[in-house]
């Protein structure tokens, strides 16, 4: 995303964007541009992502124009999630068929190899179901290819979202002219420098300064393992956030609407809320595509409140990737949520006045509690998690400390989410404070140069 060909293809096709007069010939040429894109980034993602579109395309028309039409939906889905698992599970498919090998020697042997994962494809797959499954619903009608098309491919939201879904973008494509707005090129310009330096300024040299003591924990004191933790925690969110304030920018300089995929999530005061303000677009598809469907299935208390929460975070955790630390983390927060809605379950039956002992007690933890609750799902998220779970909390020294930790953060929760949200409506922006943002990213920039945490997925 930081990168010479993704600002030279904005600047170049920003020009040409507003050049010229029709909003048709503008579309084309983002398309243009989102296809050259992908090209130079991996020229087989270009493959995948047109042979998909054609795909899905053709499905949503089938869909569209059929009565019945059940079949071609759950075809279309089974298609679009065939090939993610071809090329994004292949490889932990192989490693449980080696696993059964060991125990079922008789089984037939055959050999299957891991290939490299498409870019955007695990964004496109969601994309595409949301599309198929929203004309199912008739929710959204068919565009037209090339609206489709760019949709699939718009470069500015290409490699890792926000999610959009196509009754959002296509009206703004099928707007007859978007009007050319100077505010536009300052809120975009802007967003776009905000998430340069939340990126390079804070997530990189956070992680730079911590991956010592992730890579060999054992070396370092539990204390600083615990801190090293809870900086992870704000880096993954830099990182992604700052991602996703680029995408929003660049999109929003074409005059185009993106909607926010983070919302303060590490001032949430519980769990479900988290998910409302954590990849907003991602965590909206898991609850409309996933955990909604799933509930349909049955009405029994046991399954709505135990299993459909754990298995559609499962879910989620293993979208990110075809590796068990996922799954776990996805498990995590699958019991997260579960045990939340059994508590507001047993906050209903006991009433109001037997609940109003206990609030004053749960406003106060509250937001300790979910804070380091997420802060320690990033353990089996991140590589190397285990050996530094191991030596935080198999050691008196890292136990006392992550309960004096719970405790401040109590005692910082009184002041400490007000004083953030106050001191961003005190910052006054303009275009020399915005100017000065941007040199300092080109600074940190020079020195240091990471991908996106979130690109990998």
């Amino acid at each position: 995303m930081i990168s010479f060909e993704f600002f030279a293809i904005l600047g170049l096709s920003l020009v040409l964007y507003w050049l010229l007069p029709a909003q048709r010939a503008r579309n084309l040429l983002l398309s243009a541009a989102s296809l050259l894109f992908i090209w130079l980034l991996d020229h087989q993602s270009l493959v995948v992502v047109l042979a998909l579109t054609l795909f899905s395309y053709g499905m949503g028309q089938a869909i569209y124009r059929l009565k019945r039409n059940s079949w071609v939906h759950v075809l279309g889905v089974i298609g679009i999630l065939a090939s993610l698992i071809f090329f994004k599970y292949l490889g932990f498919l192989a490693g449980l068929f080696d696993s059964l090998y060991i125990f079922l020697e008789a089984l037939p042997r055959f050999s299957l190899h891991h290939l490299l994962l498409p870019l955007g494809l695990s964004y496109i797959a969601f994309k595409q179901i949301s599309y198929l499954s929203d004309i199912k619903w008739k929710l959204v009608k068919p565009g037209s290819f090339a609206d489709f098309l760019l949709y699939n491919s718009l470069f500015t939201i290409f490699l890792a979202g926000p999610i959009e879904r196509f009754e959002r973008l296509n009206p703004q494509f099928q707007s007859p002219r978007i009007p050319f707005k100077k505010a536009d090129l300052e809120l975009g310009s802007r967003r776009i420098v905000i998430g340069l330096f939340k990126k390079l300024v804070f997530a990189d040299w956070l992680g730079f300064f911590i991956s010592g003591i992730w890579n060999n924990p054992s070396q370092y004191h539990p204390g600083l393992a615990l801190l090293a933790v809870f900086g992870y925690a704000f880096q993954i969110y830099l990182d992604f956030a700052g991602y996703s304030d680029i995408a929003i920018g660049a999109s929003r300089l074409f005059g185009l609407r993106v909607m926010e995929n983070f919302d303060r999530p590490y001032l949430a005061t519980n769990i479900s809320q988290f998910w409302r303000r954590w990849h907003i677009s991602l965590s909206d598809f898991i609850r409309d595509y996933i955990f909604f469907p799933l509930s349909r299935l049955s009405s029994n208390k046991v399954w709505l409140l135990g299993f459909v929460p754990v298995i559609a975070m499962g879910l989620c955790g293993l979208w990110h990737g075809a590796d068990s630390r996922y799954l776990i983390w996805g498990i995590w927060h699958g019991l997260g949520l579960s045990v939340y809605q059994i508590f507001q379950q047993l906050k209903r039956r006991l009433g109001k006045r037997k609940m109003l002992k206990f609030n004053a007690f749960f406003a106060a933890i509250a937001w300790p509690l979910t804070f380091m609750f997420v802060s320690l799902g990033w353990l089996s998220f991140r590589a190397f998690g285990l050996p530094m779970a191991r030596h935080i909390f198999f050691s008196f020294e890292g136990l006392t400390l992550t309960l004096i930790s719970f405790l401040l953060l109590i005692f910082l929760g009184r002041w400490l989410p007000a004083f953030l949200l106050d001191i961003g409506a005190r910052i006054r922006w303009r275009p020399a404070f915005t100017l000065y943002l941007l040199l300092i990213c080109l600074i940190c920039y020079s020195a240091l140069n990471t991908e996106f945490i979130y690109a990998a997925f």
